[in-house]
């Protein structure tokens, strides 16, 4: 069993190749089990004990003669050290595990529906705004009309934060803590199906952030990193999930967000920028077989978008 440490406490990659099967998740690109502990069976009727498994990618990368040759993807580790970074800001967002399952490596994601409550994708409220270009049927949404700020913040309005950390903020306020998240891990997938709306008859919530598995440079090879500059890699994030996102940074995505939201979204920017560096290489190198290169880049990454986000 794998383990690393993070401020002196053990990660392990926990083996749920036993754990039953609850339901299939089918949105995304691939299918995906949702699975329950097995002691939990009978409780999972609501939805918080369940953890959706999603096993290591595979990419496509080019070799010498030309024809591609398949590596592994990091998307499980992006996804555990996002996991780790929110809790030290206090982002309300879910909880991962590193995994083993029945078909191989991966990260276990618990669902961030709590019991009592519905769930659905910022897509559908989007939905009834004129204009607005649905993410229906399209999973590699980019540059979708009508998915940019003025917008999101009109379907929080009223709204609060998630159920727990930060659930008497505006929603919006919370959303923009995701916004400054994503620009400090180098999230570009955030799309109107990576946010979502909690609720409960007439009370409504900001879901936790979920999905960060295109952070963090992790569809780059480890030695692919060697060619790559970290500070250039980090002004290269953009936005192409936003309406005209692919000319604009994720820094600058976040800042005009703290703009259009209350003075308590500023919090975030804060929050970031007190985490020093010797934090960070601690939540970096607590993924279990995290090469050196990778650990170098990815702290290098972090450090200067969070330098970024405090200018």
């Amino acid at each position: 069993m794998g383990h690393a440490t993070f401020l002196g406490v053990r990660f392990s990659v926990i083996d749920v190749s036993t754990w039953p099967v609850v339901s299939q998740e089918t949105g995304g690109l691939e299918p995906k089990d949702w699975i329950c502990p097995p002691e939990l069976v009978e409780e999972a009727a609501g939805r918080e004990h369940l953890w959706l498994f999603k096993p290591v990618k595979m990419g496509l990368r080019p070799r010498k003669g030309g024809d591609m040759a398949p590596y592994r993807r990091h998307d499980d580790e992006a996804e555990r050290i996002a996991a780790l970074l929110a809790t030290v800001i206090g982002l309300p967002s879910a909880e991962v595990q590193l995994a083993r399952g029945v078909v191989g490596e991966g990260i276990i994601s618990r669902n961030v529906t709590p019991d009592g409550w519905d769930i659905q994708g910022g897509d559908v409220s989007l939905s009834e705004i004129p204009g607005y270009v649905s993410c229906a049927g399209d999973m590699r949404p980019r540059e979708r009309r009508g998915h940019n700020l003025e917008n999101i913040r009109r379907v929080l309005k009223s709204a609060l934060g998630p159920p727990g950390l930060c659930e008497d903020w505006a929603a919006f306020d919370v959303f923009v803590g995701y916004l400054a998240f994503d620009a400090w891990i180098a999230n570009t997938d955030r799309h109107a199906y990576n946010w979502a709306i909690l609720s409960r008859g007439s009370e409504r919530r900001l879901a936790a952030s979920f999905d960060h598995g295109s952070a963090l440079a992790s569809g780059v090879p480890d030695e692919d990193l060697l060619d790559k500059d970290p500070i250039e890699f980090s002004h290269n994030g953009r936005a192409g999930r936003f309406e005209g996102g692919s000319t604009r940074s994720l820094v600058e995505l976040a800042t005009e967000g703290r703009e259009l939201a209350g003075a308590a979204a500023s919090e975030w920017f804060g929050r970031i920028a007190g985490v020093d560096r010797t934090l960070v290489e601690d939540v970096v190198g607590a993924v279990p077989r995290m090469s050196v290169v990778r650990h170098r880049f990815l702290t290098k990454v972090l450090m200067e978008n969070a330098r970024r986000l405090a200018s």
